[in-house]
């Protein structure tokens, strides 16, 4: 089943004055938000039950930056609790996406739905589709052409483990028909859609559709992780090239992300100030 958000502006005007709703911008990795710190301000912090929130506000309206860390479980539990307590006129899921159509490195996928995917022996996409919000996807895609950046209007499939060979992520590809794989956003896009907030996704490709990670980053997700690292690093050094490949491959992701969100928050991202 499909969910269609409500719209993203809700008219709130008293006295004549009005106060402006916040945009919800969530991003998993401290990475993903070096990215977005560089082109927001931050006024103040403020936590919300155990969540971190970065507070701002730029093009006349207030944002929030939230970093929920890695996975569905994260994103969804981060979410849960700022939504359930503050509210946003607009959540947006932000990062890095894996690829799961012929792209290049740092093209921009604007997201027209989410849905998850899960493997069980075999991949089996979920039912859980939810549509992201049309008037900002068209308004991010119009600020995409206007900086030069490449960029698809496709859906986003999320799992709950990082996909590190090319061959499931073109499975993935061909029985989702999704154009980017990433872990957060259908569990934020459910969260949202059960809160009435408006969702988008915004997220550039940091690995290509036909190449392997070059180690299994689900590692790094277990206790020890960075021992079976290192362990596994010396057992094929040759992984170290791949590592410095994906890191320059994520830089350019991170200055597209960055270029694109400095336009999107100067332009109060195409939304009403009566909100």
């Amino acid at each position: 089943m499909s969910f269609q958000p409500t719209s993203p502006v809700h008219v709130q005007l008293s006295d004549a004055h009005y106060q402006v709703k916040p945009i919800a911008l969530f991003a998993a990795t401290r990475w993903e938000m070096a990215a977005l710190r560089r082109a927001l301000s931050i006024d103040r912090q403020e936590d919300i039950g155990g969540v971190n929130c970065l507070i701002g506000e730029r093009g006349g309206h207030p944002y929030w930056l939230i970093r929920t860390g890695i996975g569905p479980e994260a994103a969804k539990a981060a979410a849960s609790i700022v939504l359930s307590r503050e509210p946003m006129v607009l959540a947006i899921s932000i990062g890095f996406a894996g690829a799961l159509m012929p792209l290049a490195i740092g093209d921009l996928i604007i997201g027209s739905s989410t849905r998850s995917a899960t493997y069980d022996g075999a991949w089996k996409a979920g039912a859980d589709s939810v549509i992201c919000d049309r008037v900002v996807q068209s308004f991010v895609h119009s600020v995409a052409e206007e900086v030069g950046l490449a960029a698809r209007i496709g859906s986003i499939v999320s799992v709950a483990k990082v996909v590190f060979r090319a061959e499931d992520k073109q499975t993935l590809g061909r029985i989702t028909g999704a154009a980017g794989l990433d872990m957060e956003s259908a569990a934020l896009a459910m969260v949202a859609h059960e809160r009435a907030v408006p969702f988008m996704v915004v997220r550039t490709v940091s690995d290509l559709v036909g190449e392997d990670l070059p180690l299994d980053f689900n590692l790094f997700l277990r206790p020890g992780g960075w021992l079976s690292v290192v362990k596994e690093l010396m057992k094929h050094p040759s992984s170290l090239i791949g590592l410095n490949r994906l890191r320059q491959q994520s830089r350019l992701a991170a200055d597209n992300l960055t270029k694109v969100f400095s336009v999107l928050a100067a332009r109060g991202f195409g939304l009403s100030h009566t909100t």
